[in-house]
Parts: structure tokens; C-alpha cells; sequence
């Protein structure tokens, strides 16, 4: 009986924000995945960071699967699995992105029981199935639960002290213990990109700031060429929040993994000998100079 409860007593683990939140790299970033799927508005924003109100907290753990760099850590406590199943819960309604998640990770229906599936859940089951069809993946099935006989108080608490151990291990599945990447989509997919990151060469300056920034490491210089690996974003907006010229754009875009070039010329600035890139060979000077207000110290 201690194991099995123990086993409930983890499930209250606090949930809490680590160090890979991209606005503790990025004090520019507007990322708000989890602020907007909390229903219970435990999120505070204080100098643009993250805080959880933990008296406002029902450690639900929507906020965890909502993340796209997996940087809040914790349980989520109300998914219920049998087998391969996820059982049919009106209480919440899933993402799109979790479902894809667990559908890698070995689930392949969803169980009801003698109710009437809403609606809600039935258009993310469609989304799903779209997402996983564009992913050569099978779908998702809705299955009905035939309901086992209910066993008496005597022979449940029997079942406790003899199978305590192998209950709780049936009851909890995988998928609820969250650890590192656990909830980064990109890393179900390796040989497919979700999203496309596309650079306007009209407005791009190429200074950079995106690609120091990404913690994904989209963004790659090699040579004279820029390589956007579109399989590893995962949408946490970091480019698009820092970039100053608002040159970046983000898409959904499921498709086999494609990565990007981008032909650059290396430069030598006129006015402070900098080296620098452009799209444009006829450029002289490199951004920083460009926008230098002329009364300002010359570099040199």
C-alpha cells in the first residue's frame, strides 16, 4: 500500500521554471506559451520574466506540454493512459502538440466511456490526424471502453497489498515524468520540419542578433553561406522578438527536413574596416555604420 502511495504523493511535484526559458536568454523575447494556456493565471511577468504564483497553481501542467523549449519542469498530473491509450477526459482538452508527442511515444487511440466525446476534443483529434498525415504517421483512433466488472471493497484493497507495485506502475505511464526536452517537439521528428523560418533580404541587415539568440541553433554561418536548419525550430519566436528590422518570419510548414542556403558576400566596411555580411555585393558599408547618426565619433 506505501508504494502506491508514495507513487500519488510524487505526482504533486511543484512545477517550476528552468534556466532554458527564453526569456532568461532573451530579454527581448514575448514568448507567452505558458501564460496563455494557464487557466488558472498563475503566471506573473516581472522584468520580463516568468514567476509562478504557487497559491494560484493546481499543478495541472499545461503550462509544461505548452512550452516550446520544454523549460518548465514538473508532472502533468491529469492524463490518464491505459495501455495505449489516452483516456477521454472533458475536464481538459489536449494540444495538437502533446498528442503528436505521445503518439510517438507509443499511443495510438483515444478511450471512451459511455459518454459522448465534445467538441473540442474532437477537432484537435482531427488537427492531429492532419499533422501525422503530412508526417507519414498512421492516425490516431477513438476507441470505446468496455467497462470491467467493479471489483468490492474487500477484493480492491486485497488487490492493493498483493499488487500494489505493479498497479501503480500500470497507472502511471511514461509520459507523465517530464524531463529534459521531454516536451520539444522536434525531437519526435528528426527526419521532418514543422516550421519554416524565412528572412526578408529586403529588410535583413544580417547583424546577427538572431543567430547568437536562437537556443536552437537554427541559424548557421559556414563560409560565405547561411544555413537555416528549419528542422530544429520549434516556434519560441526568439528571432522574431530581437530581430530589428522585423525581417523574420515563421510558418507552420510540415515537410521532410529541408535546410536552407543563402549565398552571403563577406565585406570589409569603408568606414570602420569591420568585416561584415550581405546579401547585396554592392554594399560598402556594414549595418552598424549604415545607421550611425554622422555627428556621432567615427569608429576609426
Amino acid at each position: 500500500m506505501s508504494i502506491l502511495v508514495n507513487w500519488l504523493e510524487s505526482l504533486h511535484e511543484e512545477i517550476k521554471i528552468s534556466t532554458e526559458c527564453i526569456r532568461v536568454r532573451n530579454r527581448k523575447s514575448m514568448c507567452s506559451f505558458c501564460l496563455e494556456r494557464c487557466e488558472q493565471q498563475a503566471f506573473e511577468i516581472k522584468d520580463n520574466l516568468f514567476i509562478i504564483d504557487k497559491t494560484k497553481c493546481s499543478m495541472c501542467g499545461e503550462c509544461i506540454i505548452a512550452c516550446p523549449l520544454s523549460a518548465i519542469e514538473g508532472i502533468a498530473c491529469n492524463r490518464i493512459f491505459d495501455n495505449r491509450s489516452l483516456v477521454y477526459d472533458p475536464s481538459y482538452t489536449p494540444a495538437v502538440k502533446e498528442l503528436l508527442i505521445y503518439k510517438k511515444r507509443g499511443m495510438t487511440s483515444i478511450q471512451v466511456t459511455r459518454q459522448t466525446m465534445n467538441i473540442a476534443w474532437e477537432t484537435i483529434i482531427c488537427d492531429t490526424n492532419e499533422q501525422l498525415r503530412l508526417l507519414d504517421e498512421s492516425p490516431i483512433l477513438v476507441v470505446e471502453k468496455v467497462m470491467d466488472e467493479v471489483l468490492s471493497r474487500r477484493a480492491l484493497f486485497g488487490s492493493f497489498r498483493k499488487e500494489g507495485k505493479q498497479l501503480a506502475k500500470s497507472m502511471a505511464p511514461a509520459a507523465w515524468k517530464v524531463e529534459k526536452d521531454d516536451w520539444k517537439l522536434s525531437k519526435y521528428y528528426p527526419d521532418y520540419q514543422l516550421f519554416s523560418v524565412k528572412m526578408h533580404k529586403d529588410k535583413c541587415t544580417l547583424c546577427q542578433a538572431c543567430f547568437s539568440l536562437c537556443p536552437e541553433e537554427v541559424f548557421h554561418l559556414k563560409e560565405s553561406n547561411l544555413h537555416i536548419v528549419n528542422q530544429k525550430c520549434v516556434n519560441c519566436a526568439s528571432c522574431t522578438d530581437v530581430c530589428p528590422e522585423n525581417a523574420i518570419e515563421i510558418e507552420l510548414d510540415i515537410k521532410s527536413k529541408c535546410e536552407r542556403v543563402e549565398l552571403l558576400h563577406k565585406k570589409d566596411c569603408i568606414d570602420c574596416g569591420h568585416t561584415f555580411y550581405s546579401y547585396n555585393p554592392e554594399t560598402e558599408k556594414c549595418h552598424i555604420c549604415v545607421n550611425r547618426d554622422p555627428e556621432w565619433l567615427s569608429p576609426n
